[in-house]
């Protein structure tokens, strides 16, 4: 019984030192054994957004950014999900003290802080959907946690500022594409997608079919 218990540990061992994290289909599955060290870094996405955001009749550009707060600089090279234990991804950002914010490439107009997280899933341009001048953005901000349920967030700036105006759920597999990391999303397959020149959207956790995105005019 001794010697089968002691197979069957080293197996088990064996195993585990295969279980590696994927960021496309197991970066949110705890992991047997951890590496205390990053073996691989990568270059982060860095997202922009084209459009008339502040209703001025002009097209702005708010790019994506990733700030340390602990080495007071932006970050470029992170550790690479795909090749490092999640949990070490995730010890490596908070330990950056990492802001993941959005800032206007010219215009001194607000700057939307989002926290401590990878990136972002997708930045997309959905137009001027409650008619006020200005178009709106909506986001999935790629978190560091251990699961796929995410929201989608659509902001606008409102008297000066960025304000949410909605939110629904989604799942973080609408991101999966393990043939092309850097692909950039123009819409949220399944979950927000444009259909003669009309965005629809549906709710993860209210399994619904998709309906029309109405957007409430800002307060």
């Amino acid at each position: 019984m001794k010697i089968l218990n002691l197979i069957l540990l080293l197996l088990f061992f064996s195993c585990a030192k295969n279980d590696k994290k994927t960021h496309s289909n197991n970066k949110h599955t705890a992991s047997v054994l951890k590496n205390t060290e990053i073996e691989t870094f990568h270059k982060l996405r860095k997202l922009f957004c084209v459009g008339d955001f502040d209703g001025d009749g002009k097209r702005d550009t708010i790019f994506q950014y990733n700030f340390s707060k602990l080495k007071k600089e932006e970050i470029i090279n992170a550790p690479d999900p795909a090749k490092n234990e999640w949990e070490n991804v995730i010890k490596w950002f908070m330990d950056q003290d990492s802001d993941v914010y959005l800032a206007f490439n010219k215009k001194k107009l607000d700057t939307l802080h989002l926290g401590t997280a990878q990136g972002l899933y997708c930045l997309i341009n959905i137009g001027d959907n409650n008619l006020d001048g200005r178009d709106e953005i909506a986001l999935v901000v790629d978190n560091l946690d251990f699961s796929n349920l995410n929201s989608c967030k659509i902001y606008s700036i409102c008297k000066g500022k960025w304000l949410e105006l909605k939110q629904f759920n989604i799942n973080e597999s609408a991101f999966d594409i393990v043939e092309d990391a850097q692909t950039t999303f123009s819409n949220i397959p399944d979950y927000l997608e444009k259909k003669d020149d009309k965005w629809y959207y549906t709710d993860n956790l209210e399994n619904e079919k998709m309906q029309l995105l109405k957007i409430e005019k800002c307060r």
